[in-house]
């Protein structure tokens, strides 16, 4: 590519002017001319950080990479920079870097910091992503962006066009931003695909460099971003020098908490982190009026008035965002002076990217706890020890993802190719994320698929039959470009096309008699399409009622943040160096708790009640697997005894004279000994719509699916294996 070999010349003369202001290590004098000239004129850097120093080295051995490091801690730079140096020396046409994103706000966030450094060299950064308009997205033939910023799903609609695929072909390296953020979910399995998918357009292998935050199994990250058969690099940055600071407000009313929560953040930038959307609306309700300006932020709010918030917030002066984990990764809003943590958080991970979102440019990170009881202050604590230790959450891709199995399977067939039965499987088999389907669950899906009308056989062929083209062939079958489950809300737009948010079913009859309020504004609803399930809402000077959701909760407490709650309770308090008035509240909540509990085994506890006994099956597991192992007894319990259950327990009620500790013992005990596959049926049918394509696959599969991948029964037996004897 012309221009940048011309880059290459001109800057060569230019940069013998600046040899001696970065230090020459070995890494930075192997970097093309041009990029040096950059990073001391534009960047005007004096060194590189470490994690910076480090990622250069183990990209130039050939290693794929992931890099660790805290929010501000130079990891788009670590990424970037080796990536723009080797397409610099390569001087290929085409895309030749690529950066995916979980979120298009993180996108809209980076070009302005990526062209910073692009520009100089005359390479042209683009982005496209379903909020650029049309225009502003589309490129020529043969004047394809350099870099290219997108989304999985976007990516995915790229490569179903010709043209734009064969603007991959040069394709060099891969920039995965939070990649944390992706490996759990069906977004991951479907990203995992498109990485082996791009390899396969380019001809050879495309260079991966993952992004992340702090977590507790990085190796296992490493090798699921990467392959056995590449090179790996893991790239940690140092722990920060900066302290860190906490405050606490144990109070039980809840007016009380928001005036606490006025106080602390007045005059200041800061973020109040909360657990729900519904009580993130709450408290800005209650905040309003007393502070200013104030916003909220989260996922059933519109992306236009969530970018107004994050904009004020950058700005100059005080302000206040009430929000969930939509602002837990790394859009840049500024530098924070507080984040408060309203309520516990519900894992380590969580807590320390809240955490890292203050203390920039060496100042310490501060946040404050607004608790509103003794257990909120047990969970606080154990977030506290567990990060202290450096522990964090540890993250694995889905088992059996066989929705997104399906989803590659048509995009393959869309592609034109004829293929057989046999071949096909095969196929998409060969993407590494269905290693795990086995070739019979493979051939159960083909069956239903074929037996449904979704496939035809054409002699000995497969093909689209019409149930998928009935279905799934609207707008250029745009629905096979993503895995995301299709929420049910009512989406609210106004009469000029502004999108306001998206509003729970439950919620709607409601708005459409008292209006509403979202994000502190007042709307009316003007009609409503159930069909299409959208509002048409004006602008209302009445403050309505505020919205409630009834689904996407949070999993509740993690397993490491159980278990660090379970040694507070082993030793008798926590050894963290705590106000009175926190170390007093853990001992009181922590005080009626019996003796020989702890993380790590299961201990099964009986104490009499009025009438009966309770028997607690204590795991520390956290609350999903805590509702799995309720599943388990309720189906070999009598239907009369209650079974209930927190992060912490399981709790049986039994009536009286009934031996209800050795029942609860035996059960678990003959649970311990049996296969996943004998616990299938025993678990909750789950409706198709759990999943993307949830609908296209046979419900036997979708049992195995939930059984080992939402209800976690390989980890409940072997959590089982720790059972004390009696």
């Amino acid at each position: 590519m012309v221009c940048l070999r011309r880059v290459s010349d001109r800057s060569s003369a230019i940069y013998a002017r600046h040899t001696n202001t970065l230090p020459v290590t070995s890494a930075y004098s192997r970097l093309h001319p041009a990029l040096r000239e950059v990073i001391v004129s534009t960047l005007r850097w004096d060194e590189f950080r470490a994690v910076q120093e480090a990622s250069l080295r183990s990209f130039a051995e050939g290693s794929d990479l992931v890099i660790l490091a805290p929010t501000a801690g130079g990891k788009t730079e670590s990424g970037f920079i080796p990536a723009l140096d080797d397409l610099l020396k390569a001087g290929t046409d085409g895309v030749g870097i690529l950066y995916l994103s979980p979120l298009k706000a993180l996108i809209n966030d980076q070009i302005d910091r990526i062209s910073r450094i692009a520009a100089p060299l005359a390479l042209l950064v683009s982005a496209w992503h379903g909020d650029i308009g049309r225009s502003d997205r589309a490129w020529r033939e043969g004047e394809a962006p350099h870099i290219l910023l997108t989304t999985p799903e976007s990516l995915e609609v790229l490569l179903t066009d010709p043209i734009r695929r064969d603007d991959l072909k040069n394709l060099r390296s891969v920039i995965i931003d939070e990649v944390h953020a992706f490996i759990t979910t069906d977004r991951g399995v479907h990203l995992r695909c498109l990485l082996d998918r791009l390899d396969r357009v380019a001809d050879r292998r495309v260079r991966r460099i993952g992004l992340s935050a702090t977590i507790g199994n990085p190796d296992q990250l490493l090798a699921w971003l990467s392959d056995p058969s590449r090179p790996q690099s893991l790239v940690r940055a140092p722990s920060s020098p900066s302290g860190r600071r906490f405050s606490f407000t144990l109070e039980s009313d809840e007016d009380e908490r928001i005036r606490s929560v006025s106080r602390a953040v007045a005059g200041k930038k800061a973020l109040v982190f909360v657990g729900s959307r519904t009580g993130a609306e709450r408290i800005h309700a209650g905040l309003s009026g007393r502070i200013s300006p104030v916003f909220v932020h989260h996922s059933a709010i519109s992306s236009d008035l969530r970018h107004e918030a994050e904009e004020r917030m950058a700005g100059h002066g005080s302000a206040c965002i009430i929000c969930t984990s939509t602002l837990e990764l790394g859009i840049d809003i500024g530098g924070l002076d507080l984040v408060i943590q309203f309520g516990p958080p519900d894992s380590v991970a969580s807590f320390l990217q809240r955490l890292g979102r203050t203390g920039r440019r060496g100042s310490p990170s501060e946040m404050a706890f607004i608790l509103a009881s003794e257990d909120d202050a047990l969970v606080a604590a154990a977030a506290l020890e567990a990060a202290r230790e450096h522990e964090a959450e540890s993250l694995y891709p889905p088992a059996l993802p066989c929705h997104v199995f399906v989803q590659q399977l048509f995009l393959l067939l869309r592609a034109g190719r004829a293929v057989g039965r046999r071949p096909l499987i095969e196929a998409v088999r060969r993407l590494t994320p269905f290693e795990g389907i086995s070739e019979s669950d493979c051939d159960q899906i083909l069956d239903h698929l074929l037996a449904n009308g979704y496939l035809v056989m054409d002699g000995d062929l497969v093909a689209i039959g019409p149930t998928a083209e009935r279905e799934l062939s609207k707008s250029h079958w745009i629905a096979l470009c993503s895995v995301i489950s299709g929420g049910n809300g009512y989406r609210a737009v106004t009469p000029d096309g502004q999108v306001v948010g998206t509003l729970d079913p439950c919620f709607i009859e409601v708005a459409a008699v008292e209006g509403f309020t979202l994000a502190g504004r007042g709307w009316r609803v003007i009609s409503r399409d159930d069909a299409r399930r959208g509002l048409l809402v004006v602008p209302s000077d009445r403050q309505g009622p505020r919205p409630f959701w009834t689904g996407g909760g949070t999993p509740g407490l993690s397993l490491l943040l159980a278990q660090s709650v379970g040694r507070i309770a082993e030793r008798g308090g926590s050894d963290l160096p705590l106000p009175q008035e926190i170390r007093d509240a853990i001992a009181k909540a922590i005080y009626s708790w019996p003796e020989g509990i702890g993380p790590g085994r299961v201990t099964v506890i009986s104490e009499p009640l009025v009438e009966g006994t309770l028997v607690s099956v204590w795991t520390f597991l956290g609350d999903r697997p805590n509702a799995t192992v309720t599943h388990l007894l309720r189906h070999l319990l009598p239907p009369r005894w209650p079974v209930q259950y927190d992060a912490y327990a399981v709790s049986v009620t039994v009536p009286p004279g009934e031996d209800g500790r050795q029942t609860v013992y035996d059960a678990l005990l003959h649970c311990s000994t049996l296969k996943k596959e004998d616990l299938v049926d025993w678990m909750p049918i789950l409706p198709p719509e759990t999943w993307a394509f949830g609908r296209l696959l046979p419900e036997e599969i979708r049992r195995k699916m939930a059984a080992v991948d939402i209800f976690a029964i390989p980890g409940i037996l072997a959590a089982l294996k720790g059972l004390r004897p009696l």
